[in-house]
């Protein structure tokens, strides 16, 4: 059983959420004036951020471990009152899915703050820019960890409103036309899922009555199947299944605390995001697959848009050209994975019925296509560096939905990967275009040319970094992209086709902005001083490029954190999938009890 990290009485989990923004609170307290404390303060504070979060991989030392990856499923638990009349409960957890992505978070949060130091000096406001900025990190690593949905559709709301102040006041030119785009498509989609999740919260005690002996079963599959160690086999992940099990005694009317029936007009139901899951497969059966369809859609409208998915995707550029050079490296590295995430902790395994449902199948798959296609055909069109690299992740994310759509291991896997991959890789290729824009102040390919001769250190990493991008192996989106179409070619060969196009236009339209920023004679006079890279903008490259080639090497680690929740999925999604194989012979016993 993994243990649990306190910091002075309080969960870890709680530490890394809300340090942020307590920060940003403490920045209210600071001089506008005293520019340089200002930089001083946050950019120390987001290290701290950082270092608190590590325990989660590596342990706090006098026997408080860090995750437990053999283990599995939620681990740091937290569970306290909130709002006991709807049964909203403040409920904090990590699996391995959650956890990468945390880790992932902060560590592009001390880069973002780090490489604003000279852009937000020239743009003012100084204070205002740290505080949103905080701000957003507490809201996006809250949605990772919320163990409860009400919780989580909290946090989901908060990050809205920093990254649209920081493009609407910090951003280029259209930068209201752009952050009010990206607060509407976002909103619309917030309130689609709102309506979701309200009924779903409504069904909820309903299918419990209707269906709770195959319930507690599937909570019990979920909570033992995501254990890794075959030594482990037959555990059940206790902490995960007392939260689900508490949420029944709910929705029949008993507080699971007091043990104690609900005062009147408590709501007899539970937004425990485990309990949701367990319900998942058994909601056809109580009130019809028409139903679930919707809910799919409700949740999967604004989950598509977040991504975003191809004909939702028109506010992505217009965002990443505005926003400035951190907000484009947040949202790039951690935004648009919201919606990945979305899809594979609610969407699948919470609708397994819709999803599989041969003609949502299709409409998303066909989706996530086009979009592979379609974002490397319109980035190689792109006369700047900036929206290339936005329609890039158009590109990129048409992947992960591929992957997730395949419904089997390799794809899952591979889009989980390509997630974290696609963070390293884009984040570090929006900061080397920030640092091209505060040498010249454009982003129009045509104004460079051949600065391989003037910035040899920066063309040496914007080679890296593009290489990497473009998944030559041994880099980190070889194994993802590799993974992906594995999945994708075992589930139709067509689908794997399609994504081997997208892989060889996203080379052509990478080499060709290399080729045509750094190659050549400099032939614009504007060029031939520029400053290459001074010692801060180099180091602040340093954990990217080595993530880059660790994960291209060596996956290894980074998997096993993946593949449990994974295999969670791909039994909720396809029952009978692991009865043919011995991958996983203990969640193939577990669905034949």
């Amino acid at each position: 059983m993994p243990g649990r990290i306190q910091i002075f009485g309080i969960g870890i989990l709680s530490w890394v959420t809300w340090l942020p923004a307590v920060g940003a609170i403490v920045l209210l307290f600071f001089n506008r004036a005293k520019n340089n404390s200002i930089r001083g303060f946050a950019n120390m504070w987001i290290v701290l951020c950082f270092l608190v979060s590590v325990p989660l991989v590596t342990g706090l030392g006098g026997g408080r471990p860090g995750y437990d990856r053999a283990y599995g499923g939620l681990q740091f638990i937290e569970d306290h009152d909130w709002i006991p009349l709807i049964g909203a409960r403040y409920q904090l957890g990590v699996d391995g899915l959650a956890l990468v992505l945390v880790m992932l978070t902060t560590l592009l949060g001390v880069l973002s703050i780090i490489c604003s130091w000279a852009y937000i000096r020239e743009k003012g406001r100084e204070k205002e820019y740290y505080i949103m900025m905080l701000l957003l990190q507490s809201g996006m690593l809250g949605a990772f960890v919320s163990a409860d949905l009400f919780l989580f559709f909290i946090f989901w709301e908060v990050m809205l409103v920093p990254m649209y102040f920081l493009i609407g006041i910090w951003g280029g030119k259209n930068r209201l036309y752009s952050a009010i785009k990206f607060f509407l498509y976002t909103l619309v989609g917030s309130v689609v899922m709102l309506l979701a999740v309200l009924k779903l919260f409504f069904i909820f005690p309903d299918v419990v009555k209707a269906q709770r002996p195959a319930v507690e079963a599937t909570a019990r599959q979920i909570a033992s199947s995501s254990i890794a160690d075959p030594e482990r086999r037959g555990q059940v992940n206790e902490g995960m299944l007392n939260l689900a099990l508490d949420a029944m005694k709910r929705a029949d009317g008993i507080d699971p605390q007091t043990k104690q029936p609900l005062p009147s007009g408590y709501a007899h139901s539970s937004f425990n995001i485990t309990a949701m899951t367990a319900i998942g497969p058994h909601i056809k059966t109580v009130f019809g697959l028409g139903l679930v369809i919707w809910l799919f859609i409700g949740f999967g409208l604004s989950f598509a848009i977040k991504v975003p998915m191809f004909p939702f995707h028109t506010w992505l550029p217009d965002a990443h050209y505005d926003a400035p050079t951190a907000g484009s490296v947040i949202l790039a590295g951690v935004l648009l994975k919201m919606g990945t995430y979305g899809f594979m902790r609610f969407s699948l395994p919470i609708f397994p019925d819709a999803a599989t449902d041969s003609r949502v199948r299709t409409w998303m798959v066909t989706l996530a296509i086009i979009g592979i296609i379609y974002g490397a055909l319109v980035a190689m069109a792109q006369k700047d560096v900036k929206k290339l690299v936005a329609y890039s992740s158009v590109s990129h994310l048409g992947f992960v939905m591929l992957g997730l759509f395949a419904f089997n291991p390799n794809g899952i896997n591979g889009a989980v990967m390509q997630m974290i991959n696609h963070g390293i890789s884009t984040g570090a290729l929006f900061m080397l275009a920030g640092i091209l824009y505060e040498r010249r102040h454009t982003y129009e390919i045509s104004e460079f040319g051949g600065l391989a001769s003037v910035m040899p250190t920066f063309a040496t990493i914007f080679l890296i970094v593009t290489l990497s991008s473009l998944g030559l192996p041994l880099m980190n989106n070889f194994i993802g992209e590799f993974l992906t179409i594995r999945g994708a070619f075992e589930a139709r060969v067509s689908w794997g086709a399609f994504a081997a196009v997208g892989i060889i236009l996203g080379a052509a339209y990478m080499l060709w902005l290399y080729q045509r920023v750094f190659f050549g004679q400099v032939t614009n006079k504007a060029n031939e001083g520029l400053k290459d890279l001074d010692a801060r903008e180099a180091w602040q490259f340093a954990p990217l490029i080595f993530l880059i080639f660790w994960i291209g090497i060596y996956p290894k680690p980074l998997l096993s954190y993946i593949e449990p929740q994974t295999n969670v999925v791909v039994a909720q999604v396809q029952p009978d999938y692991f009865k043919n194989t011995t991958q996983r012979p203990q969640v193939a016993e577990e669905q034949q009890k």
